[in-house]
């Protein structure tokens, strides 16, 4: 599978456009709670703007955060600054990287392992995280529960799924359009910002994990799992459940 074909639009990662429509911390607890058990050292993959990391950061949290896009770590780093946070924040590729040195807890928040579209990229992930886990640290990471039904309720025309006003007054409409494709497993999104006048179409391709597939891909990446949540609140794991979320350990072989 090429994955240059897969990806994300460069507008979803200007920084304001993402806080306006990423504001919420429904997940701060349940990823506090387990950093706290973990707190010789965290690493955040995908950390974006910081919307988890700055917060972690100012409960004394011992966190470093990664991430690839340049513009989402500027916007971290100017958001910890105006808070007085002194907080590593390193652009590099979940896929390969090398921090020569080992954390008691790293996390990948948000779904944003699905937008690793092949399997040998998943395993490069796995095995990145590897390197740099302690042999008793914990990987953690959340995506979502994939719903044929909603997935292809949007495949005909647009649904607004958000609206939020930017810092100038500009109001955003968001509205997705969806078409699953299947081979790949990937659902390929269209999200379209009206703002004002202008229009702006970019794609957001989100590989869909199934349950049972999830499984198997912690499995066959030497992780073991320790919990498998539905939920923040950590309620079990369902067929209804919307998320999927996982804390594993690494094997020791």
């Amino acid at each position: 599978m090429a994955t240059e074909e897969y990806g994300v639009g460069d507008f979803i990662y200007d920084p304001q456009i993402y806080d306006k429509l990423n504001d919420f911390d429904g997940d701060l607890d349940f990823y506090y709670a387990l950093a706290k058990e973990h707190d010789d050292s965290v690493l955040e993959l995908c950390c974006g703007t910081g919307r988890l990391t700055i917060p972690l950061k100012e409960k004394g949290i011992n966190i470093t955060g990664l991430d690839f896009t340049k513009s989402m770590l500027d916007g971290a780093k100017e958001k910890a600054r105006k808070r007085g946070l002194d907080i590593e924040l390193i652009q590099g590729d979940m896929r390969d990287f090398d921090l020569k040195r080992k954390f008691s807890m790293i996390f990948i928040p948000f779904n944003s392992l699905q937008n690793t579209y092949s399997i040998e990229d998943v395993s490069r992930v796995f095995s990145s995280v590897s390197k740099h886990l302690t042999d008793n640290g914990i990987f953690v990471f959340d995506i979502f529960n994939p719903s044929i039904h909603l997935m292809l309720g949007r495949e005909k025309e647009f649904v607004e799924i958000n609206r939020f006003t930017l810092d100038s007054g500009e109001e955003v409409i968001l509205s997705e359009k969806t078409k699953y494709d299947s081979a790949s497993q990937t659902l390929r999104c269209i999200w379209r910002h009206k703002i004002g006048e202008r229009v702006i179409d970019q794609k957001l391709d989100m590989r869909c994990y199934y349950p049972l597939e999830a499984d198997l891909m912690v499995k066959y990446n030497d992780f073991d799992i320790i919990n498998k949540y539905g939920d923040f609140d950590k309620s079990a794991f369902t067929s209804e459940s919307m998320k999927q979320i996982y804390v594993c350990k690494r094997k020791i072989l």
